[in-house]
């Protein structure tokens, strides 16, 4: 499965509008204990959707249904707001727009250390830059062990030669964030330690 780019963090808005909207949002986002992950704003003929992506911070929690519902109806009240008090409002010159909250999906691409640190212990795909002296391939498995400020400890999964046989776990490696170009969970649906 195609891991898709590692995106740095100045990414995390489509454009500048996206950009003037997570500043709105942020602090409704934040009194709900979570972050705002992505904000972008597309439009496809006459419909125009706000779609904005949180998530927590640290740990290892998943956002609820619940938690998403309350944050979007608390979104619509400050995004009203904002148009109705400031005609210079990203929103404003938009007769109707969808606004869609969703949480980052499973096999999201994990961009920033605190990704990594909400997935300690589950497998990962990881591609490195070629100049990785660690790298003695590019793509990797690996299970997650530990991140640090550098970077991230994992122990590769090393393929069975056979079908029906179990792989192999490698040594410890460290990989930095600076050598890791992707990098994605893999899911599991039978994990054993």
């Amino acid at each position: 499965m195609a891991v898709p780019p590692r995106t740095s963090a100045d990414q995390r808005f489509s454009d500048p509008r996206a950009e003037q909207l997570a500043t709105m949002i942020e602090p409704t986002v934040k009194a709900h204990g979570l972050c705002v992950e992505q904000v972008a704003l597309t439009t496809s003929g006459p419909r125009t959707v706000l779609e904005v992506s949180v998530d927590f911070a640290e740990g290892t929690d998943t956002v609820d249904l619940d938690t998403i519902a309350a944050i979007s109806e608390a979104l619509s009240v400050v995004l009203d707001q904002a148009e109705q008090n400031d005609d210079a409002a990203p929103l404003a010159a938009l007769d109707t727009y969808d606004l869609e909250v969703t949480s980052p999906g499973a096999t999201r691409p994990l961009t920033e250390p605190r990704h990594f640190r909400r997935n300690i212990g589950r497998l990962l795909e990881i591609q490195r830059t070629a100049q990785d002296p660690s790298a003695a391939d590019a793509a990797l498995t690996a299970r997650l062990i530990e991140v640090d400020q550098e970077g991230i400890v994992v122990t590769e999964l090393i393929p069975a030669p056979k079908k029906g046989m179990k792989p192999k776990v490698g040594p410890e490696i460290h990989i930095s964030f600076a050598s890791i170009t992707r990098a994605r969970v893999q899911v599991e649906f039978s994990h054993k330690d």
